[in-house]
């Protein structure tokens, strides 16, 4: 039914509780996991003001502020090698994807590159806003996803 399933995790401890129901769904046939975490471009944003903010426009600005997302990218895989270890422990085929911009529109554009079966993930991340029904980056995966979304609660 649900072959390749995307999972986007912001590392949170709500997201964390998902990985108990991926691996129910291998048990109901699902082959492959894609991993996603996407690194928000307001910290993208914030990292280029404050290196544009530290060296003046200074020559080496272009070097340091890659460097310093080559380094937030691997540190993103090292959080999220574990998970994939675990994944692969139970059966599935996982493939890791970092990507860069607007969570939900990451998500949405991963969906359609991956051929996704089904999406998988918390109702609230990161920001955990108390009193909310429903997360801003799962509300909008759940209004524009075209395959099925499982919302796992907090």
């Amino acid at each position: 039914m649900f072959k390749t399933i995307l999972y986007p995790t912001d590392f949170s401890d709500n997201a964390d509780k998902s990985i108990d129901y991926l691996k129910y769904l291998r048990n109901a046939g699902a082959e492959k996991i894609i991993l996603l975490n996407v690194i928000h471009q307001r910290i993208l944003d914030t990292m280029e003001t404050i290196h544009k903010t530290s060296y003046f426009q200074d020559a080496r600005y272009r070097e340091d502020m890659d460097e310093a997302v080559q380094k937030l990218e691997k540190d993103r895989r090292n959080k999220i090698a574990p998970v994939a270890a675990e994944l692969e422990a139970v059966g599935f085929e996982v493939n890791i994807r970092i990507e860069k911009g607007s969570p939900a529109r990451e998500i949405l554009k991963v969906e359609k590159e991956e051929a996704i079966s089904a999406i998988v993930m918390t109702s609230h991340g990161r920001s955990n806003f108390a009193g909310a029904r429903i997360g801003s980056v799962s509300g909008k995966v759940i209004r524009r996803s075209v395959t099925p979304v499982l919302l796992v609660k907090r």
